[in-house]
């Protein structure tokens, strides 16, 4: 048995959608997601069947006592038009606890290995509200740069906040 918790980077079993809804229903994750909140359990479980286009990686940490709990995921969509098929979005949604730890930091580095290594994407972009000084450093870290500031893109806290279009191009980190 380990002495500490254990982190481990999968991809996503059909079992998870209950304990995504769990962390999806997270007031601290609802506030950074530019998703819309609230989505009824039944229509979660349908959007959980993703299309092929999408892959999903799940932080997984397993306690002391050996229990394992979803801490966070990443959801990697590679354009399925041909003529953007090198372009992937990328979207991550981690437990207030463990953002700004390694277990953030693994689970966009794996995402990034994926989109690099297997499926051959040259370009990948995410969306951050503006405010979220720690989660653009962590973008900005494994080489991603910021490229647009959008103004009033989405509402956070019942207000339209400004949010970052931020983009990685491989080979030129």
């Amino acid at each position: 048995m380990s002495d500490s918790p254990t982190l481990t980077i999968r991809g996503q079993h059909s079992d998870d959608w209950s304990e995504l809804y769990t962390l999806w229903s997270d007031e601290a994750i609802l506030r950074e997601s530019l998703e819309l909140p609230y989505m009824a359990e039944d229509a979660f479980r349908d959007q959980a069947n993703t299309p092929a286009h999408v892959h999903v990686l799940i932080a997984e940490m397993s306690s002391l006592s050996g229990r394992k709990h979803i801490i966070g995921a990443a959801w990697l969509s590679a354009n399925p038009r041909s003529r953007r098929r090198h372009v992937g979005e990328l979207a991550l949604m981690v437990r207030a606890e463990h953002r700004g730890t390694e277990a953030e930091a693994q689970l966009v580095d794996k995402a990034l290995t994926m989109a690099d290594q297997w499926l051959g994407l040259r370009r990948v972009e995410a969306i951050v509200f503006a405010a979220n000084e720690g989660l653009l450093a962590l973008f900005e870290s494994k080489g991603f740069e910021r490229e647009v500031l959008m103004r009033q893109y989405a509402l956070r806290d019942g207000k339209l906040s400004d949010a970052v279009q931020l983009a990685r191009i491989r080979g030129e980190a």
